[in-house]
């Protein structure tokens, strides 16, 4: 999609979702819509189902509408679902006395119209240090695997759909903000009887849809939903201290971004006008396609994160090679071993890895890659 119709089609998805958000009357299709064009654009960000009560009754093609039927069918299916499971899988938390955070989209989705508005794939939450290692176990015998393990979070999945991270700290503690959210159950409050089941207090859980809304800016691409988060919290939640959120940003470097979010909601969300630099951050949100885009994230890394980046793609540790190699599970001085056998199968049986690699490095210094550094760069200035 050229430039100026990306702008046109994605300020014309974002005044949708404003009159859905503050229930006015929804603005008229501009003439020579194309409504397949702008039902792909809002189905990339997962926001399609957001505007569809504001389209529905639209004059449309007759495919198209049921291109956002199926898709609304899709969500409704997959949220009930994913409704039933986490309450199950809560309530047996509860059942073994662990204490929980509900994080993101397991608790910012109440404050909107309808809750399957805000879709996501996998939910977090987070516990204590002890309820982290407790919980394994637990969700063990719940059917779950453990996928994988970070420094400040554990993996589980069932059956390739239902998706649980459970958090300990909230953030890694290598993020340059982690102290925000040291001991997380000081800065929540319970939301049930039985004192276990916690959300954040409302000026720290806006710091954490904001610092979310950074980290996927600065690393792959941000898109549009993330900006509702943020429409939806200002507009649904009013016991919140600002000028506490904007003393901790100050502390970290964090205002002009800050300042550059709240012009790109005006823009998007309120119709005022923007600046050439807040179009021009505007374009790159529009074409960032949400954990999915993987030369967007690669382009806003610095030559020595890139370098970094590649030394870990080409040699992983033996605890990222033991699922492919369990033998380095009792024998971790093989990892050198494994890594030349690894190279060689992919030599002669994965050669289109090779090609991947390869692609990604020339193109460090497309033209794309200078306009997404740009963007990035106008949206992040004075960060340390």
């Amino acid at each position: 999609m050229k430039d100026k119709d990306l702008l046109k089609y994605g300020k014309y998805i974002t005044s949708l979702i404003s009159s859905v958000v503050l229930n006015t009357a929804p603005p008229a299709p501009f003439e020579g819509i194309d409504w397949e064009k702008l039902f792909y654009l809002a189905k990339n960000h997962s926001i399609a189902i957001i505007i569809y009560p504001a389209v529905k009754d639209m004059d449309m093609p007759e495919n198209v509408r049921l291109l956002f039927i199926k898709d609304k069918d899709r969500i409704l299916a997959r949220t009930t679902r994913q409704a039933i499971e986490s309450d199950r899988v809560l309530r047996t938390l509860e059942d073994n006395n662990i204490e929980f955070i509900r994080l993101k989209g397991i608790h910012i989705k109440e404050l909107y119209p309808a809750p399957y508005m805000r879709t996501f794939s996998d939910i977090d939450i987070c516990l204590t240090e002890e309820g982290r290692e407790k919980a394994k176990p637990i969700m063990k015998n719940l059917g779950y695997r453990l996928e994988g393990s970070l420094d400040f979070h554990d993996e589980y999945e069932k059956d390739d759909f239902y998706i649980y991270e459970l958090h300990y700290p909230i953030v890694s503690t290598e993020l340059f903000y982690s102290d925000v959210f040291s001991d997380p159950f000081t800065k929540s409050h319970p939301v049930s009887d039985s004192n276990l089941d916690f959300v954040l207090n409302n000026e720290y859980f806006y710091l954490h849809l904001f610092f979310h809304l950074h980290r996927h800016f600065v690393t792959r691409g941000c898109g549009v939903r993330l900006f509702v988060d943020l429409l939806v919290f200002q507009q649904n939640v009013k016991d919140v201290d600002y000028d506490f959120i904007k003393s901790v940003l100050k502390k970290y470097n964090m205002m002009d971004f800050y300042n550059s979010v709240q012009k790109l909601i005006d823009y998007f969300f309120f119709d005022k006008d923007a600046s050439q630099s807040t179009l021009t951050i505007a374009k790159f949100i529009l074409e960032s396609r949400l954990n999915e885009d993987f030369n967007k994230r690669f382009a806003n890394i610095g030559f020595w994160g890139k370098l970094k980046y590649l030394l870990k793609l080409w040699f992983p540790s033996a605890k990222e090679l033991a699922f492919r190699y369990p033998v380095l599970n009792k024998a971790p001085i093989l990892l050198p071993v494994c890594w030349v056998r690894r190279f060689f199968y992919s030599l002669f049986f994965n050669r289109s890895a090779f090609k991947k690699q390869a692609d990604t490095i020339k193109e460090f210094n497309s033209d794309e890659y200078k306009e997404i550094k740009k963007a990035r760069e106008l949206a992040t200035k004075n960060r340390p």
